[in-house]
């Protein structure tokens, strides 16, 4: 019976001793842990800080603009006929009234040829029986006919004229033509789309639509930005010439014509671009960059940077967020002029994190922690 006793003890021990080896053992790595993280240097991160500045800033709309040449028209034939000769190739810059297209008017030139011999032997009648008015064998009848027949042969002729005249297309104004596939010998019917062109001015136009409410805010003589891969150097500023007499029906959107200087030589009509129209006066607003500004579920935000015991720290400030002006955004609500904010960088923090920055940290306001 000892004996069993005895053998239970030392299995009792034997686990107790095996359990506070083992907690001992734990308690040891904890400890160590513990010491190990008070040694080991606090989280941080870089990044590039600029402070808030004032800027002055005017509310804007945008639109989409489409360039339209200062001259450009549509040539179609007024009479049908068969094309004798083509004075042009596609793409091609004419200079005015340059041949277009000559159609076969051999038969009208005729025709034209023997009225006009007619209007000759008409008027030497007319004038043959003027010079018997003072002998006796002066008719009046025959005069009045002798000068009907006249204006009647002059009025064939003339009429003819024109008809070869229009046989003839010539261009109106300097202009680059469009692509055409007219070769001679081809027959138009009257109306045919001949080729397009467009004229060859330095400026051009420059056409959008705005809603009614924006719309209220522009007249002829506001100045409009331009902006684009296609516009030269990235942006330019245009004046408007004209608004539409009424807004659209079907969306109520009302159009503008603004006249851009160069564009008539550096881009092609129909090139779209975009147009920024300032709808209220310039006002002083707090600015920062694009960068700067964060995105969550709750709204936007800035990282606002400030110095507690000794340290640079990043606190989330919620701002309310207004147009964008070039690479800066104005910021409404939440910010103050020259608060130092993490801009390029700032995607990487946190509330509370540890920053290094190049800015000085002793121009930060001091605040307590909590």
């Amino acid at each position: 019976m000892l004996k069993h006793i005895f053998a239970w003890m030392l299995v009792i021990l034997a686990i107790a001793g095996t359990t506070g080896g083992l907690g001992y053992y734990k308690y040891s790595e904890i400890q160590s842990a513990i010491a190990a993280s008070m040694n080991s240097p606090e989280p941080s991160e870089a990044v590039q800080s600029v402070r808030a500045h004032s800027g002055t800033w005017s509310a804007t709309t945008r639109a989409i603009g489409s360039v339209v040449s200062m001259r450009h028209v549509a040539i179609k034939n007024e009479i049908a006929g068969v094309v004798a000769e083509i004075g042009f190739r596609s793409g091609d810059i004419v200079a005015k009234d340059a041949l277009l297209i000559q159609f076969d008017a051999r038969q009208e030139q005729a025709a034209l040829a023997a009225a006009e011999a007619d209007a000759r032997l008409a008027k030497i009648t007319l004038e043959r029986r003027e010079s018997l008015r003072s002998s006796a064998a002066f008719n009046q009848q025959e005069l009045d006919r002798s000068r009907e027949e006249f204006a009647a042969a002059t009025a064939r002729a003339n009429n003819l004229a024109v008809v070869v005249d229009k046989k003839r297309i010539v261009s109106p104004f300097r202009a680059r033509v469009g692509i055409t596939d007219w070769q001679p010998g081809a027959y138009l019917d009257i109306g045919t789309l001949i080729v397009t062109l467009q004229g060859v001015d330095p400026d051009a136009y420059v056409d959008f639509t705005l809603p009614q409410d924006s719309a209220a805010a522009i007249r002829a003589g506001s100045v409009v930005t331009l902006s684009g891969p296609a516009v030269p150097n990235g942006t330019m500023t245009a004046t408007i010439l004209a608004e539409d007499n009424s807004a659209d029906g079907s969306n109520s959107a009302v159009g503008f014509r603004a006249v851009a200087p160069g564009f008539g030589e550096l881009l092609r009509p129909g090139t779209f671009v975009d147009v920024t129209v300032e709808t209220s006066k310039p006002q002083q607003a707090v600015m920062v960059p694009l960068s700067a500004i964060r995105r969550s579920p709750n709204g936007q935000n800035v990282f606002v940077l400030v110095t507690e015991d000794g340290k640079l720290r990043a606190r989330a400030r919620p701002v309310t967020t207004g147009t964008v002006q070039g690479s800066d955004i104005v910021i409404l609500h939440g910010l103050e002029a020259g608060e130092l904010i993490a801009s390029s960088g700032s995607f990487k923090l946190r509330e509370g994190l540890l920053v290094h920055t190049e800015a000085p940290a002793a121009a930060t306001p001091e605040v307590g922690v909590n």
